[in-house]
């Protein structure tokens, strides 16, 4: 087996990492009954060929999540024009991270390090980032971390991407105040009250929504259940995460709760006046946080 895989194991639950595919994890289920039950969407033996972690089960958003409109940004008095990362589409999405072959600072059976480093390049400053994963009790624990390592300030974002498996029965559980509405183009843009159709607060069927939005003031918890199955997963943030993108494509068996740092498209729009898109600037050495707990309930 490659170096760059690993596999985590503690008690039921197992989780699957790829160093080489964008620091991705690529498989998290629990084991114990007559077949094991996936509880992200698990990435196929070509996805992790072809180094794909847009497919995979949960991948980093580093140094911003979403995209950035048109491949620039100001900053400090200069622009800054970043390289498209998905062609033929134009905008930057997610950053640099999941295009990126991660190091593999330590492992054990229940816990993993992964870390990754960015010079300047097209990007204000250079930055390495940190994965710390921890698998323990009845769940799973990601510390992100993001520190400045140059010489100057930096804008920047944090997010994680998890696929949750989607059966027909699936409900969602997240209680936000705001949604933004998005052009044809994935720009955002319009900030409004979360209407009664995208409201899940208290527990709703997912159904046949169709979903790519990022919402504003959510309580950072957010609750995926599988009533056949007799399982949920309790996600929690910690951290400047006051965004959660909700991804549910038409067709799909999986459905994306993302917290974020920044709104889509933030530094276009904190540039333009546009108050609370969660842009942080760090300094150089600072450190920016972010963590995530899934964990898995029985029901």
């Amino acid at each position: 087996m490659s170096d760059d895989a690993i596999t985590l194991k503690n008690g039921d639950l197992e989780v699957e990492l790829r160093a080489d595919c964008g620091g991705s994890v690529t498989a998290m289920r629990l084991l114990g009954g007559s077949e094991a039950i996936d509880l992200l969407r698990p990435a196929s033996a070509q996805t992790i060929a072809d180094r794909n972690a847009l497919d995979t089960a949960c991948y980093p958003l580093v140094p911003f999540s979403n995209r950035v409109m048109g491949g620039s940004f100001e900053f400090g008095g200069r622009e800054y024009r970043l390289k498209p990362n998905m062609p033929p589409y134009p905008h930057p999405l997610h950053g640099h991270g999941w295009t990126a072959r991660w190091e593999v600072r330590d492992k054990s059976a229940t816990t993993a390090t992964l870390a990754f480093s960015h010079d300047e390049d097209d990007y204000p400053s250079s930055y390495e980032a940190v994965q710390k994963f921890e698998l323990s009790g009845n769940g799973l624990t990601i510390t992100f971390e993001l520190r400045n390592t140059g010489n100057q300030a930096m804008p920047c974002g944090l997010g994680l991407h998890p696929f949750f498996a989607k059966p027909e029965d699936t409900v969602l559980d997240v209680t936000a105040e705001t949604v933004w509405l998005n052009l044809d183009n994935g720009d955002p843009a319009a900030r409004i009250d979360v209407p009664d159709r995208w409201s899940f607060s208290g527990g709703k069927p997912l159904g046949d929504v169709q979903l790519d939005n990022c919402f504003g003031g959510w309580n950072k918890t957010a609750t995926i259940t599988w009533p056949a199955r007799g399982l949920r997963v309790r996600l929690t943030a910690e951290g400047p995460a006051e965004h959660v993108v909700i991804y549910a494509p038409p067709g799909q068996g999986f459905v994306c709760v993302e917290p974020v740092t920044n709104a889509n498209n933030a530094f276009n729009l904190s540039r333009r006046g546009v108050e609370n898109v969660g842009v942080q600037v760090l300094q150089p050495g600072e450190v920016l946080t972010l963590v995530m707990k899934l964990a898995v309930e029985r029901i």
